[in-house]
């Protein structure tokens, strides 16, 4: 053994662990944009677009392969469309309710 091999060994360099992300959870992350659009098409029209816009803010993170931003806004756009899908149902039946009495 030389003396000068704990010399020649770079300490300097700190290797950066790299990021436990698992790319099969990120991908399984749904981003709700079907939903969105067809919430827009049944009459929750407001909510609809919030819930497009919170759909491309999640992909948008999974392209980025941000899981925690992306998993944040996949559970926000999921409350939105349930939102929205109930306003419109409602909305939907209340129409409904009104032109029967008219009848």
């Amino acid at each position: 053994m030389d003396d000068d091999d704990p010399l020649l060994d770079d300490h300097s360099v700190a290797e950066i662990p790299e990021e436990n992300i698992d790319h099969k959870s990120i991908e399984s992350l749904h981003e709700w944009m079907v939903w969105s659009y067809l919430n827009v098409l049944v009459g929750g029209v407001i909510l609809g677009i919030v819930a497009i816009g919170c759909s491309f803010r999640t992909h948008k993170f999974k392209q980025r392969q941000n899981y925690p931003k992306a998993c944040k806004w996949s559970y926000v756009t999921l409350i939105i469309n349930c939102m929205a899908t109930i306003f419109g149902l409602c909305a939907c039946g209340y129409l409904i309710f009104l032109h029967r009495q008219k009848i």
